[in-house]
């Protein structure tokens, strides 16, 4: 039981604590009591987190919405942002600055930067081959090699090179780049080669002014590299060496797209991003990272090139061929009637790659339109992804095929000196097989220049197999004096079977070749598709002079394919 005397004594020693704690929260003093710092200041400004990418490029013509930005404050939390400025709709770069503030005062901005391109103007586009420790997905077949053992037959497929005896690669660590391969050869002096490959052949054409990059250190041994690009088997570009790179740390390499097309490379049918070895084979060890390949857009979209300069088709007359024939049956036709290229018949090749002839055009979608129901192709002298030139290269491929039967194509040539128009087929195999093994045939072949505009040239295409090279036969036949094939229609046929393709002028026999069993003319006893360009510049033609006239024009009335019953 506690006294009142007690009690009072812990009421006093209680009163004497809650006073001096009131004094210290006070700030009063006292020997005894402890200092306490001053509240602090907010100073840090919000922070700013742009919804989207903080530089833009955007077309012009079209509506550009803006995805705003979000601000958060260590102290107040969210906070509301303001923006600034506009986007205008001719072609320049513009800005929108967004704007935050917190309760103390404290002001953040951020700024997104948007660029409003033509919808002419090429844009950069990239395909990633290897990067962050794995390859790209595109890649599908991965990381591989191939060792000299055995007269190259020893194959290693994403094992690490454990199936090849003078190769091998792992993922390691760069203290500076995360995740990088290292490609190791052995000291037994045998050549390997790493490589990055894909299942299924890639069409890179829209890459063929552009280069192929990527980043390499020398750990040990020799620097100096060689590098390649394959396409599908025996197609690619052939050895490329590029120097010595890598040997006092990361270096980026940049080597042009189009010294490997000249070199053999075709685009549309690319099974390797990269394929690489130190240049010695013997002791090396080296990394690689990033590597990619970089160039413009594929030319697709907008207004056609050639249908909003006010040209109008002249008044051509000439050959009508027939609409029937006796035993055969239409099948399929192009009478090009509607008001835009059919793409249920029609794509498009894309790119300015020389396509094996050291042609200067850059292919688009935006040289080829319809009119008066006529598909019109337009080659131009202007400034596009790298070229000079621009043309249209229109196929059938994975649409149409034809496989025998009587062809009637009818149109007019464009004409002057390095001017080369075609209408021509490639076996739908092409791209697995490559050319000249899919087989070709040239219904019309015609180049401009030094009186040679009245010469119509067909010619068949192939691979021989018992010579183990390139074959051809062709024909040709020139209009009587004072013709040209670019001043009125003329049909440009052929007609095809098992036994024989035999060529034909305003259906006027000029040329027949014979079509046996061999495994080598095999090729055309297979389906086939069109394809119909203007080409400026080649090997064949040579190229334009100042008395070439731009732009030039090819016109097709219609084509029209007959089977026998």
């Amino acid at each position: 039981m506690y006294s009142l005397h007690g009690m009072a004594r812990s009421l006093k020693f209680s009163s004497i604590g809650i006073l001096s704690l009131v004094l210290i929260a006070c700030g009063g003093g006292g020997s005894s009591s402890a200092p306490v710092n001053p509240p602090v200041s907010d100073t840090t400004p919000p922070t700013i987190t742009m919804v989207g990418a903080e530089a833009i490029n955007h077309e012009q013509g079209t509506t550009y919405d803006d995805q705003g930005a979000t601000a958060s404050d260590s102290v107040d939390g969210a906070v509301s942002v303001s923006s600034s400025g506009e986007v205008g709709n001719t072609a320049g770069v513009y800005t929108i600055t967004y704007s935050a503030s917190d309760a103390a005062g404290n002001t953040a901005t951020a700024t997104r930067t948007i660029t409003v391109v033509s919808a002419d103007t090429p844009q950069a586009i990239s395909l990633s081959v290897f990067n962050n420790g794995e390859a790209d997905s595109a890649f599908d077949a991965g990381l591989n090699g191939q060792d000299s053992t055995n007269n190259w037959g020893t194959s290693c497929s994403q094992d690490g090179g454990a199936a090849c005896p003078n190769l091998s690669w792992e993922i390691v660590a760069d203290v500076d780049r995360g995740n990088v391969l290292q490609v190791a050869h052995s000291a037994a002096g045998q050549q390997a080669i790493f490589f990055v490959k894909t299942n299924s052949p890639m069409d890179l054409s829209t890459y063929s002014t552009g280069n192929i990059i990527f980043d390499i250190k020398t750990v040990s041994g020799d620097s100096n590299y060689t590098m390649k690009v394959d396409c599908v088997y025996p197609c690619t570009s052939g050895d490329k060496t590029i120097g010595s790179h890598g040997a006092s740390g990361w270096e980026t390499v940049i080597v042009p797209v189009a010294e490997l097309v000249s070199a053999g490379l075709q685009l549309v049918s690319v099974d390797t991003g990269i394929v690489i070895w130190a240049s010695a084979f013997t002791s090396t060890i080296f990394q690689l990272d990033n590597v990619r390949w970089e160039g413009i857009d594929d030319g697709t979209g907008g207004t056609p090139l050639g249908g909003d300069d006010g040209w109008e088709i002249p008044d051509f007359t000439g050959y009508q061929s027939a609409t029937s024939y006796e035993g055969y049956s239409q099948v399929w036709s192009d009478e090009f009637d509607g008001s835009e290229v059919d793409e249920n018949n029609w794509g498009y090749d894309i790119g300015g790659s020389g396509w094996g002839n050291n042609e200067l055009e850059f292919y688009t979608n935006r040289n080829a339109y319809l009119t008066d129901g006529n598909l019109v192709i337009r080659a131009n002298k202007e400034n596009y992804g790298g070229r000079e030139y621009t043309s249209s290269r229109l196929k059938t491929q994975s649409k149409q095929t034809v496989n025998y039967g009587r062809i009637d194509i009818r149109a007019v040539m464009p004409q002057g000196q390095g001017i080369w128009p075609a209408l021509w087929m490639l076996g739908s195999n092409f791209p697995t097989v490559g050319w000249p093994h899919s087989g070709e045939i040239d219904i019309m072949e015609m180049i401009g220049g030094n009186g040679r505009e009245n010469t119509v040239h067909g010619t068949a295409h192939w691979y021989n197999q018992s010579s183990d090279q390139n074959a051809s036969y062709g024909g040709n036949y020139g209009l009587p004096s004072g013709e040209t094939l670019s001043t009125n229609f003329h049909v440009f046929s052929i007609d095809w079977d098992s036994t024989s393709i035999t060529w034909y002028l305003d259906n006027v026999q000029y040329h027949s070749m014979a079509i046996n069993d061999s495994s080598s003319l095999a090729a055309f006893r297979k389906d086939f598709f069109f394809i119909f360009n203007i080409a400026v510049g080649g090997n064949w033609p040579q190229y334009p002079d100042a008395s070439t006239v731009f732009p030039q024009r090819m016109v097709v009335d219609y084509v029209r394919v007959f089977q026998k019953d």
